[in-house]
């Protein structure tokens, strides 16, 4: 997932990784998690907030203290917060201008004076009222990027997943990536620049192409402009000067179509609508919803689940369509490899591993 915050807007994108954890109050409000078929109860009391990501539960108590859950050890992180950020690694939480981060069981406080910042799966970017250092937290420790006089940019599309885009007092433009910076162009200004997982698009202001940083390379993906395009994990969606709907992924391209609507950028797939038909483009193949109505869907790791016909669920697994239950659901979460409904005031059913397991 990527975010950014100017302390006055929040701007949120999501991208996530596979899981098989996800949690629930009960009537009673007890706390429960699931993960991989079992149930724990964690939490005895109302919770405030709740956030379920790859390898954490993350609670807010009664009182407002942010705890969270990982690996069945509980750890306070904070005992205030003004915005908690869950990726599908860290969890970041701030406080005012102060940032915290939960990094996989270890929690660490970056900075008190945070004018801006952006988080990723990987990495936070922030710079410091201090001195106004543009810095970054990798892999456990914090690096000072460069003094910057004002303050900096930091757009929300210039923080992805694992990168980050830098545009430096010369006007030379970088991408970091996996703890390492690679040029890309330089130019008066920055230009149309948008960060994903492990890519980058832009369209480049001296050559006039649109090009990608791809996994430590830059490659020209056409030779013109794109009309417009956005990135999602590890592949790029575009409309070239024809508008023709495009992918770029691994130096590889392929059509959608024309006229599209609808067009859903999210995770590791396509969502758009053909026709009135919902498509989803996922791993360079095209895959058609067929039979049923698609409402109220949500997108985690490769799967889509949607409210069907029925009043129901179904979801898109990965390449597969798969209807989880014709019984009307009151509500339901995806998260990574689970689907949490809730069927009643005091029943959840679990999706997970192709089972549904009743509570």
């Amino acid at each position: 997932m990527k975010h950014l915050l100017l302390l006055s807007a929040i701007i949120i994108t999501a991208a996530t990784f596979a899981q098989n954890i996800t949690a629930f109050a009960d009537q009673n409000n007890r706390l429960y998690k699931f993960d991989s078929g079992s149930l724990t109860q964690i939490y005895y009391q109302p919770t405030k907030e709740l956030h379920i990501d790859n390898q954490y539960v993350c609670f807010v108590d009664s009182k407002g203290d942010i705890y969270v859950n990982f690996y069945g050890e509980q750890t306070m992180v904070a005992q205030t917060h003004t915005k908690i950020f869950d990726t599908d690694n860290l969890l970041l939480v701030q406080t005012a201008s102060v940032l915290r981060v939960f990094d996989r069981g270890v929690k660490h406080i970056l900075t008190s004076n945070a004018i801006s910042f952006g988080v990723g799966d990987s990495l936070v970017v922030w710079q410091d009222n201090i001195g106004g250092y543009l810095k970054y937290y990798y892999e456990d420790e914090v690096h000072e990027v460069a003094m910057v006089v004002g303050n900096y940019p930091l757009m929300p599309d210039h923080v992805g997943e694992n990168t980050f885009v830098y545009r430096d007092n010369a006007g030379n433009v970088s991408v970091f990536w996996h703890g390492k910076f690679y040029p890309i162009y330089s130019w008066n200004s920055l230009g149309v620049i948008r960060a994903g997982q492990d890519v980058v698009a832009f369209n480049d202001p001296q050559s006039g192409t649109f090009s990608a940083f791809d996994n430590g390379y830059v490659v020209d993906v056409e030779p013109q402009h794109a009309l417009n395009f956005r990135c999602g994990d590890n592949f790029i969606y575009y409309k070239d000067q024809s508008e023709t709907h495009k992918i770029f992924r691994e130096e590889e391209t392929m059509e959608l179509g024309f006229d599209l609507q609808n067009i859903d950028v999210q995770d590791s797939v396509v969502i758009f609508r053909d026709v009135g038909i919902m498509k989803i483009w996922y791993q360079m193949e095209i895959y058609q919803i067929f039979n049923t109505k698609v409402g109220n869907y949500q997108v985690d790791g490769g799967i889509v689940a949607y409210t069907n016909q029925w009043g129901g669920v179904s979801a898109f697994v990965r390449g597969k369509e798969v209807e989880i239950t014709r019984s009307k659901v009151q509500s339901f979460e995806l998260h990574g490899n689970t689907i949490l409904m809730k069927m009643g005031a005091s029943t959840y059913w679990v999706w997970w591993n192709d089972k549904i397991h009743e509570f």
